[in-house]
């Protein structure tokens, strides 16, 4: 729970001025930042070396760097300006085991604090219809061109599997989508994005970078079959590392709707276990308090 809020806009020098206008009202003991252009800019401003300044942590959300369609000499600027600002990091608190070791090789301290979700969406009875769900920005990150050539695949042994994508982005990638029998829907929010999860069969990833996705905690928690193409961050937690290629992805989705349960079940059970709002609050207690040290608890108030 926040005590108050404040839109910084939009843009790395108004978030600059933002942070410099709040800094002295606040006073923080932490500067937690999020993603990589408040982690740049954060850094950069409120110089977390200083003696007498708040300690800064920083959660990445995915390294820029991961990006795999940007060009190459801007992933090295994008790694250099990390490694730049790394001494101004007290904590990096990474999403993923993979994202913890990519810190530590830009020179951070790093511990892992695992994402989660509070949506609970209970799954009705229904028709096993083939419905097949993918939540997420149409664009590289989310590799709709993956997902084509794992629909391909699939519609020679399932040609009744319903595909939706829940999200919009890219044109063009959405106009493939749709030419290929993928039923866009666009931004939706939140309620309704519970909604196509729960009315499923099974929930596809086809990401091809990332840290600890959202959409997949949701689709868990949801009581889904998860079917997510194995990349480095997802490998690292517990998720099938078998499934790197469409050929794989497309079969273990004939498994699940044939089935009604992933090949390796216990894998995803594992993941659902780790990534409890519980497991977050007391993971982050922790990285707090190595930073603070010990938080004494407040004292008591006698009523009456």
């Amino acid at each position: 729970m926040f005590a108050g809020s404040r839109d910084a806009g939009r843009g790395p020098v108004r978030l600059a001025r933002a942070l410099r206008e709040t800094l002295p009202a606040v006073a923080p003991r932490i500067v937690h930042l999020h993603a990589t252009w408040a982690g740049l800019v954060g850094r950069t401003v409120v110089r977390a070396g200083a003696a007498a300044g708040p300690a800064i942590l920083y959660t990445p959300h995915c390294f820029g760097f991961e990006c795999t369609d940007l060009p190459a000499p801007v992933n090295r600027l994008l790694r250099a300006a990390e490694r730049a600002v790394a001494a101004s990091t007290d904590l990096a608190v990474c999403g993923s085991p993979r994202e913890a070791d990519l810190a530590r090789a830009l020179g951070l301290p790093a511990v892992v604090v695992p994402n989660t979700t509070r949506a609970r969406t209970a799954r009705p009875d229904r028709r096993h219809d083939g419905s097949i769900v993918t939540v997420g920005r149409v664009g590289a990150q989310k590799d709709p061109a993956f997902l084509l050539r794992v629909k391909a695949l699939l519609d020679r042994d399932h040609p009744g599997a319903r595909w939706t994508w829940v999200g919009g982005g890219d044109p063009r990638a959405e106009a493939a989508l749709r030419a290929a029998g993928v039923r866009v829907t666009g931004w939706r929010p939140p309620a309704e994005v519970r909604n196509h999860l729960a009315a499923a069969e099974v929930y596809l990833h086809t990401a091809a970078w990332e840290s600890c996705p959202l959409p997949l905690l949701e689709a868990a928690a949801a009581g889904l079959p998860l079917v997510a193409r194995s990349i480095p961050a997802l490998d690292s937690l517990g998720l099938d590392p078998d499934l790197g290629t469409a050929e794989a992805v497309a079969a273990e989705l004939a498994t699940v709707l044939t089935t009604g349960r992933p090949g390796r079940p216990r894998l995803q059970e594992a993941f659902a276990a780790r990534h409890t709002p519980q497991a977050q609050a007391a993971a982050l207690a922790a990285a707090y308090a190595s930073v603070l040290g010990p938080i004494p608890a407040p004292p008591l108030t006698r009523v009456g």
